[in-house]
């Protein structure tokens, strides 16, 4: 039986995460916030240089696509992404979360505090090593500190790693050991 993906309720969260899945470019639409518009330019078609129009017969194609290797689910008209789904959008884009250095720094630092149960062992190292790959400097056992802005990047990676409720960003304008940690960032006042 052919499915019919024709009454699928669009908006620009779920195209941004179909876009996410099979082009991997999650990261680049947090640090580039216009990315979600140029995604979404793929699946739109030039009428004579006019007005363009979502091109809904290469959505459903890549839609089918998706559905078939178990990354999205449709089901009434809605399109969520399964597990196995997030699992390859870390795969493919987790790597390549940046922060993006401040000109002139704010002089603020981000802490990122995290409790994340022993019977996820596996995540919290994940975790753990994604924040190392960012750039993050250990502060205490669970706790990591940066001195540029990235609740972005943190918030992406809660709701990958989904462990939302379990990771807190606190950004504070004084800290101890502030030269330690300006040296290790080669931040100068």
């Amino acid at each position: 039986m052919k499915k019919d993906y024709s009454n699928i309720k669009y908006n620009t969260e779920k195209i941004l995460y179909f876009l996410l899945i099979t082009g991997g470019f999650a990261i680049a639409s947090i640090i580039a916030p216009k990315l979600p518009y140029e995604l979404l330019k793929a699946y739109l078609k030039d009428q004579d240089n006019r007005k363009s129009k979502f091109n809904r017969g290469n959505f459903n194609r890549d839609l089918k696509r998706l559905v078939y290797r178990g990354d999205v689910s449709v089901k009434g008209g809605v399109v969520k992404i399964t597990k196995q789904g997030k699992q390859r959008i870390l795969k493919y884009t987790v790597g390549k979360i940046e922060i993006e250095p401040q000109k002139v720094w704010d002089r603020k630092w981000r802490l990122v505090v995290f409790d994340i149960p022993s019977l996820q062992r596996k995540i919290s190292n994940a975790f753990r090593k994604q924040l190392f790959e960012l750039g993050f400097a250990h502060y205490q056992k669970s706790v990591f500190i940066h001195p540029y802005p990235c609740r972005d990047q943190i918030d992406f990676m809660r709701e990958i790693f989904e462990i939302g409720d379990k990771v807190k960003l606190i950004t504070a304008i004084a800290i101890d050991d502030e030269e330690y940690f300006l040296k290790r960032f080669d931040i100068s006042i």
